[in-house]
């Protein structure tokens, strides 16, 4: 893990002061401290994006490319203001300045900026700091506590990494043949990462999506503390599940976009005397990158753009006029993107309508997620709403809440930038809102900043100037801050026991690691769902389910027709299809389509995770049957629950019949089923194997078949508990739970991917396997 988040860091500190010694020259050490890993990890992502555009991206290549980013950097960290020289950039007059130095050229406007900024860095609260420090910090618990991320978008990520790695290109490997676009930066430099480390490509994209979220939080504690709201600002991102629960869900690009927004207020919320040419560059090079990670980010900074255009109108000649060339990139940026994505991107959704997977989001999600962190910045807006900097602020988030108006004309076809808008912001309620609440409320929280009235334009940072608010209400929103951010992080550790969240088992894990080392020589079936692309992170198990990432144009697929092959037992067309083995997870459902078929034997098992090899012969060996326990039974029964299977919309095949629902115990009792089986056929020694979820810790529980006791491993997450039963033509199960399950926060819930939020732990029964252990030979 530690040589991950090395790789991670190492290469950003450089760049990073180097970008911020440009855009923020009154910077010091502590400031330096806070930006320079988020400044240059967005100018790392937009390096290797911008490699893959040019079609020049490589291992190597980009190894290359970042030793020369930092030379150069360092090169010019080195650089010092001479006192002797007669002309100088504006942020060498401001550093030359903040460090005390006196030159030939000296202007009032960097004087005053100077002694705002040296009196905010000393009327810093100490204590402040320290809770925002270790609010930062928590975040990257999840890296020590789990091995691999939760949700499901990461394999999709991790699938694209493995393969940019192997080709330079995101094409789709063999069986099938197409491309995916998708945005380079992420996927490169995870690529990058698990190359030159040699960890896991799990451990590798879990510990750069934290630190991504890790990053932006230490941006927004420096960009706002220019303005003496830092560690207000970052205590109050602790008011909203928002971007924690897209980190928790994996949608790491998303998150790591919004470093841009960082660079952003940066830029907006400036001294308006300062917002000059020396930024530009610097500027435009970290909104390319911000690009080059995805779209979110992007649109988020073309909002917050089009919003300070609108809160300068009220300017006059004379006062807009230092402003134009800020002005004007803003312009070119947002026209850029506009274009690129009517150009390029817009064509692919042709035939799609405006799509919205999660209803309106500037409604119910928006509120779910970001309820108290809206209460808190409603009354901040009402207070500070003859503020130019809260004004600012609202505009930006009034511009995100319009866009999300897109989600409430939901089927229209033949307008296709609404369209591609309305899949990239598919679950802006997520990442939209959280940080333009979280800088309103840190303004107005801190009491260490001063803001500029309407009536009173000159006085941007007034030394004089009394805060909007008074210490009661500051000291009140920071306590509610700080508690709500200690709960945020406390829930995310409450779910280190929980394997039974994630979208693969730990079976998944050690049965591609066995295929790793035992290469398969034929095409390897997997499910088209998430578990069963996870078996593509190495590229010498060619699997043929392909993960839908971006948009993805397929021009040749197999999965359909191997699909309908297998379950109709049709071997010729799978030996001309290429097809030699399967694999299984618990989680899906091909198991039990594979298990009663004569032509295919069980070559490994892990958990419940299965390696299959096809013959060309059949045998009646290699059949075992499947039985679902009745869910009548359990509903007679007090303790036994039936609940929605949190996996139920990523299953297309239900051969058992069993529905969306599956039983749950969580109460302390003995749980029999009589006759679970009952045929005369079934005579002799049998191997009875139980699918079952451990949920959470629970482990007080017993299970029996025919009244034999079997050996349970009680780890938690997906479980397969087998036994030589000798069967004379019935069966019985029974499970005792010796104590009732602890109740716990269930993040599916919020999602609806669970039907509780306040969940128990306990057992949820799949199905059981029955499988003759020395049958006849045919």
């Amino acid at each position: 893990m530690w040589e991950v988040v090395l790789a991670v860091l190492l290469p950003t500190i450089a760049p990073g002061l180097a970008l911020l010694r440009i855009l923020d020259a009154s910077a010091d050490t502590l400031r330096k401290s806070l930006l320079c890993f988020p400044i240059g990890l967005l100018a790392v992502y937009g390096t290797s994006g911008l490699l893959f555009v040019l079609q020049a991206w490589s291992i190597t290549n980009l190894t290359i490319a970042l030793i020369a980013i930092n030379a150069l950097s360092i090169a010019f960290l080195l650089r010092k203001v001479h006192v002797e020289r007669t002309t100088y950039t504006q942020w060498q007059k401001m550093e030359a300045a903040i460090h005390g130095l006196v030159l030939s050229e000296s202007e009032p406007e960097i004087e005053q900026e100077v002694a705002a900024q040296q009196w905010f860095q000393s009327n810093r609260n100490p204590l402040l700091q320290i809770a925002a420090g270790c609010f930062c910090l928590l975040t990257l618990v999840p890296i020590i506590m789990f091995d691999r991320p939760f949700g499901v978008d990461w394999i999709g990520f991790s699938t694209l990494a493995s393969h940019v790695a192997q080709s330079g290109s995101f094409e789709v490997p063999s069986p099938n043949a197409g491309l995916w676009t998708y945005p380079p930066a992420f996927p490169t430099i995870l690529a990058w990462i698990v190359s030159v480390t040699g960890s896991s490509i799990e451990q590798s994209i879990l510990v750069l999506g934290h630190l991504s979220l890790f990053a932006l939080l230490l941006g927004i504690w420096g960009s706002m503390d220019r303005l003496g709201a830092g560690a207000s600002s970052v205590l109050a991102m602790g008011a909203s599940f928002a971007l924690f629960a897209k980190v928790f869900d994996s949608g790491y690009p998303t998150v790591a976009s919004q470093l841009g927004l960082i660079v952003g207020l940066m830029i907006v919320l400036r001294p308006i005397q300062q917002s000059l040419r020396y930024h530009l560059l610097a500027f435009v090079f970290l909104s390319i990158c911000t690009v080059l990670i995805h779209p979110t980010g992007a649109i988020y900074l073309a909002a917050l753009l089009i919003a300070s255009l609108l809160s300068r109108e009220r300017l006059s000649d004379d006062e807009q006029s230092p402003q134009k060339p800020i002005f004007l990139t803003s312009i070119l940026i947002v026209t850029s993107m506009f274009i690129i994505a009517l150009i390029y991107f817009a064509p692919r959704m042709l035939s799609e309508p405006v799509f919205a997977e999660y209803g309106w989001q500037g409604g119910k999600p928006m509120l779910m997620f970001n309820g108290p962190l809206m209460l808190f910045a409603s009354v901040a807006i009402f207070m500070g709403r003859k503020s130019i900097e809260i004004r600012l602020l609202s505009l930006w988030f009034l511009a995100l809440w319009l866009l999300s108006f897109v989600h409430l004309i939901e089927g229209l076809a033949n307008i296709q930038l609404l369209s591609l808008l309305s899949y990239t912001l598919y679950s802006m309620a997520l990442h939209a809102y959280h940080v333009p609440l979280a800088a309103i409320v840190g303004l107005l929280a801190s009491r260490s900043t001063s803001l500029t009235t309407i009536d009173d334009e000159k006085a941007w940072f007034g030394l004089e100037m009394d805060p909007f608010i008074r210490p009661l209400y500051s000291t009140t929103f920071l306590v509610v801050l700080v508690i709500g951010s200690m709960m945020s992080v406390g829930l995310l550790t409450n779910l280190s026991t929980h394997e039974e969240l994630h979208a693969t088992t730990s079976g998944d894990t050690n049965l591609r690691a066995y295929l790793m080392n035992h290469p398969p020589d034929k095409y390897v079936y997997s499910e088209n769902v998430h578990w069963g692309h996870s078996y593509a992170f190495d590229a010498s198990i060619q699997t043929t389910s392909i993960p839908t990432l971006g948009l993805l144009t397929l021009d040749e697929s197999i999965q359909s027709a191997v699909t309908t092959a297998i379950r109709m037992d049709d071997i010729e067309t799978l030996n001309q299809l290429g097809i030699g083995y399967a694999v299984s997870s618990p989680i899906g459902t091909i198991a039990l389509t594979l298990g009663p078929s004569p032509y295919w034997s069980m070559e490994q098992e892990f958990s419940g995770a299965r390696y299959w090899k096809l013959w060309s012969e059949p045998s009646p060996a290699r059949v075992s049957s499947a039985i679902a326990l009745s869910q009548n039974e359990c509903i007679s029964m007090k303790g036994c629950a039936l609940e929605e299977d949190p996996w139920r919309n990523h299953r297309f095949n239900d051969p058992l019949e069993r529905g969306v629902k599956r039983i749950v115990l969580t109460q302390k009792g003995t749980f029999v089923w009589n006759e679970v089986v009952n045929e005369t056929s079934l005579q002799g020694l049998y191997k009875v194997c139980v699918v079952y979820e451990q949920i959470g810790s629970f482990e007080d529980y017993s299970m029996r078949f025919n009244n034999q006791t079997l050996s349970l491993e009680k780890s938690g997450g997906w479980n397969m508990a087998c036994q030589n039963v000798q069967i004379e033509q019935r069966l019985h199960v029974e499970f005792e739970l010796n104590s009732d399950g602890s109740f716990w926060i269930n993040p599916l819930g919020f999602s609806g991917r669970s039907s509780e939020i306040v969940d128990s732990t306990g057992l949820r029964i799949h199905h059981l396997e029955l499988n003759r252990v020395n049958p006849a030979k045919a």
